[in-house]
């Protein structure tokens, strides 16, 4: 299912550590619906602003993939209203100065974004 011009709800429930522990990340229509708020407010801005392709690490976890990670309890990654991209330098500044969020946090060699 195609979220925005250049990102699909594929690729925001892709999961090696889900693969590998035989986790099926399960996702709910409202949760769909916030993934997609997320590409089109914040995502899609950026790879147009960049004009280069995005490498999603983590988007939607569903409760038990987050806790294999060792995600927050409360995390926005289980609502769908958050993703983490490979740090570039220039992402994070424009998305401070520029795109709408709620949290920003440069992790060092990835930057997470929710909305």
């Amino acid at each position: 299912m195609q979220l925005t011009e250049h990102f699909t709800l594929e690729e925001m429930l892709r999961s090696d550590t889900a693969t590998k522990k035989g986790i099926e990340n399960r996702i709910t229509a409202e949760e769909v619906d916030n993934l997609q708020r997320l590409c089109q407010k914040v995502l899609e801005p950026l790879r147009q602003h960049f004009g280069k392709p995005i490498r999603i690490n983590s988007g939607f976890r569903c409760k038990a993939l987050n806790d294999a990670v060792g995600g927050a309890k409360n995390s926005y990654h289980t609502k769908g209203r958050a993703a983490d991209i490979p740090f570039v330098p220039g992402y994070y500044a424009y998305i401070r100065d520029h795109l709408p969020h709620t949290e920003l946090i440069n992790e060092g060699s990835w930057i997470h974004i929710a909305l």
